[in-house]
């Protein structure tokens, strides 16, 4: 499996990284593209190239590393990094003393402590910012140096230091580059020293002193270098050297207040393009010349008037972009220099700027949080056509005056994922409670396309609500509170962009009852800002947990003890196997990662596509297809019908569908399999990627070998063997499996529903 460890996006963009191949998009001029069959060991030369020299990304794969470079006009993937072949990186060691000894490697070298015989082996640190410590606790005998070796490949500087304060020797490394062309020559005689020199003329800076004065005055010796403002990188720390009231120096201070005193930016779509304009009050004569994405996609060319600019972004390209979310940057000869942004000081408090539906596509033009601007490529929504609009404007109004006229009374919306199911604990707790007749208004909102749609209008008549529908927009309105399995933005769909909506949806009340326990999904990554109280953008008062273990993870999360309310799923109340049940069924979780592969048609470059296909052909194999069922993402299940007619019959579009004929349910952490296990299935935790799953989630996840409620496997082999193990044993689960899964759902009285509206009466929500 091939894994990026790091890339230069100065070169270009990752155009896909799956686990069998990379592609690379080469400064808009080229495709290259890297097999894993290709790395056996050994280097090979991509292509020819007018670009210089220099590191373009590292990958790994079967624990070896190659580089990607440019050497002498070629592309080269290799392992080497010792000068021992034609494609190998060249690197110029320097050694300041006899403590530590160099010797070469197959592909590298390995440094070793003579005093102390420990060794270090030269490889990808080399090529990231920052210090990797090698000897902790160490003593550096009198009379000997700070720097001991000093080792530059082209833009990289790494020293191996010893430093006091933490008794350690480091490997330290800095990374230049220069965003605009220059005559002077940049250099670093230690981590902090800074060597800048032009002809016969050279000065030291120390990093600390310049980042603590944010401004150090240079030699007048360097001023025919300096004829414009010259703009560097070290460690992605911008610094600027230029002349200003007759002093030449070098600044750095914080990104934004080093480049300009302000930015306005407005758009405006056109019939084939979005047309930006703005101006950027820089504090230099700098003029970028292309708008490009973070990854390094170029987007268009950049125009200027003094201190105004233009650009066009065409609106088919957009439709092209890999990625759901796209901020936009200014660049210099397809170097990123920062995020094309909106000033405070222009007030515009705008988040959405444009958006509409083009060719099955939503294009959404943005502020960020960081107020910087972004594109967005996703499926197209009704809420983006002109006539929803204008119901979406139209509603709030009409809101404000229902609300003056309708006081006394709340008003309760219940909704499931993206309004689109009626099948989870929203549906449960709406039925069990307008059965009851409460003072309060409640309605449900669900699409007409959904298979029960037909059903709850004719139980429940117009407390059922159409999605997409004037009312749908109305209640967004006037709902005194949400509540659902859902986050509040599913009551229209994930992601909503506009600003109206926006703003009432995250200030509603949300009494959250979760589609799934929490246990598996990593969920205490800081960066998780989906579930993180302190991140949380719903309004959430109350959260249903199935547990003390469930509890305290919400604990950490930042919700107390008066953000939950213990009461069991009530979706479980009238959950349970058919007597005849005994399908075996699959359903990996979701990869949010791979959302932009999938909705821009690219399936099969997924992971998960992958990751269905193997578990197929093991049960194919095994003669076992017939059992088999998989609950897979809508997309997969809607491809699998177009595309794979041999398996069609075994996808199943609704995973619900799924919990009622499983004999034995089969995922790596999908919370669904807790579903599973309580209605009486056998569980089993297929993880062959685990891992990398929970890598890219982020975080760490509860879940583990010893308290997993359920048989954990890590190949086809062994989870087929272990299914047929299975089914000989009647499908008898273990004490330990019980055991497991009674400390994550407590409860199996069947009566969480009027526990939840026992704490909904309490709250005078109803």
């Amino acid at each position: 499996m091939i894994k990026v460890i790091k890339f230069d996006v100065d070169y270009g963009y990752i155009k896909q990284a799956l686990p069998n191949l990379i592609t690379i998009n080469l400064n808009n001029l080229m495709e290259l593209e890297i097999e894993e069959e290709q790395l056996e060991g050994g280097e090979y030369a991509l292509t020819q190239t007018e670009m210089s020299n220099g590191l373009i990304g590292i990958i790994e794969n079967e624990e070896l590393v190659y580089y990607i470079h440019i050497k002498n006009n070629v592309v080269y993937v290799t392992p080497y990094i010792n000068n021992t072949t034609e494609g190998s990186l060249k690197l110029k060691i320097e050694k300041f003393h006899g403590r530590f000894k160099v010797n070469i490697t197959q592909y590298s070298y390995v440094i070793t402590d003579t005093y102390t015989e420990q060794t270090l082996e030269l490889g990808s640190d080399l090529f990231l910012k920052g210090r990797k410590p090698f000897i902790l606790n160490a003593e550096n005998t009198i009379g000997d140096p700070v720097i001991y070796l000093k080792i530059a490949y082209e833009n990289y500087i790494t020293f191996l230091e010893y430093t006091n304060s933490k008794s350690d020797f480091a490997l330290k490394t800095v990374i230049i580059n220069f965003l605009i062309p220059s005559s002077l020559k940049l250099d670093f005689i230690s981590a902090n020293e800074l060597v800048i020199r032009y002809d016969n003329s050279k000065q030291i800076i120390r990093l600390n002193d310049l980042k603590r004065l944010k401004d150090v005055k240079l030699s007048k010796e360097f001023r025919p270098a300096v004829k414009e403002a010259i703009y560097l990188k070290i460690n992605d720390k911008l610094y600027v050297i230029n002349e200003h009231n007759k002093k030449l120096s070098i600044k750095t201070d914080k990104e934004k207040a080093l480049l300009f005193k302000n930015s306005d930016v407005i758009a405006k779509k056109n019939q084939d393009y979005i047309e930006l304009k703005g101006e950027i009050h820089y504090n230099t004569t700098i003029r970028p010349d292309a708008l490009v994405t973070k990854e390094g996609v170029f987007l268009t060319k950049l125009y200027w008037s003094g201190t105004s600019f233009s650009a066009n972004l065409r609106i088919d390209m957009l439709q092209r972009l890999e990625n759901i979310h796209n901020t936009i940057f200014v660049a210099i000869n397809n170097k990123k220099l920062h995020p094309l942004h909106q000033s405070p000081k222009f007030k515009d408090k705008k988040h959405v700027l444009l958006s509409f539906n083009v060719n099955q596509h939503a294009i959404i033009l943005r502020r960020n949080a960081s107020n910087n601007l972004s594109i967005g490529n996703l499926p197209e929504l009704k809420i983006y056509n002109t006539s929803h609009k204008l119901k979406i404007k139209f509603a709030e109004k009409i809101a404000k005056l229902y609300k003056a006229l309708n006081k006394k009374h709340n008003v309760n919306v219940y909704f499931e994922k993206e309004a689109s199911k009626a099948v989870e604990s929203g549906k449960c707790v709406f039925e069990a409670v307008v059965k009851q007749k409460f003072d309060s208004k409640n309605v449900f909102i669900l699409d007409k396309t959904s298979k029960q749609y037909a059903e709850m209008k004719r139980k429940w008549g117009n407390k059922i609500v159409e999605r997409f529908s004037f009312k749908n927009y109305l209640y967004v309105f006037i709902a005194d509170h949400f509540i659902s399995s859902e986050l509040s933005n599913h009551i229209i769909n994930t992601r909503i962009f506009n600003d109206a909506l926006n703003e009432k949806i995250k200030i509603t009340p949300l009494y959250f009852l979760q589609h799934g326990i929490t246990f598996m999904k990593p969920r205490d990554d800081p960066k998780d800002v989906g579930f993180h109280k302190n991140n949380m953008t719903n309004n959430i008062v109350k959260s249903v947990v199935s547990s003390e273990v469930e509890a305290r993870i919400f604990n950490t999360l930042g919700y107390n003890d008066f953000d939950i309310m213990k009461t069991g799923m009530p979706k479980f109340d009238e959950a349970s196997l058919k007597k005849n049940a005994n399908k075996i069924t699959y359903m990996p979780t979701w990869r949010p990662w791979e959302e932009g592969e999938v909705f821009n048609g690219k399936i099969t470059q997924t992971s998960y596509y992958q990751s269905l296909i193997d578990v197929i052909k093991a049960f194919e194999k095994a003669g076992m297809l017939d059992r088999l069922q998989i609950a897979a993402h809508n997309k997969f299940s809607q491809f699998a019908k177009s595309h794979l007619k041999k398996y069609q019959n075994i996808f199943v579009e609704d995973p619900t569908d799924t919990l009622t004929n499983s004999a034995i349910y089969i995922t790596d952490i999908s919370s669904i399999i807790l579903d599973a296990t309580y209605q009486g299935a056998y569980p089993i935790f297929y993880w062959k990627e685990f891992d990398s799953i929970i890598e890219h989630y982020g975080g760490t996840t509860p879940v583990n070998k010893y308290n997993a409620p359920g048989t954990i496997v890590y190949s086809e082999n062994e989870l087929v063997n272990t299914v047929k193990d299975i089914i000989a044993k009647d499908y008898k689960m273990p004490e330990k499996v019980k055991e497991n899964y009674k400390k994550i759902n407590e409860f199996e009285d069947n009566k969480n529903t009027q526990r939840v509206i026992n704490e909904l009466i309490k709250d005078n929500v109803l």
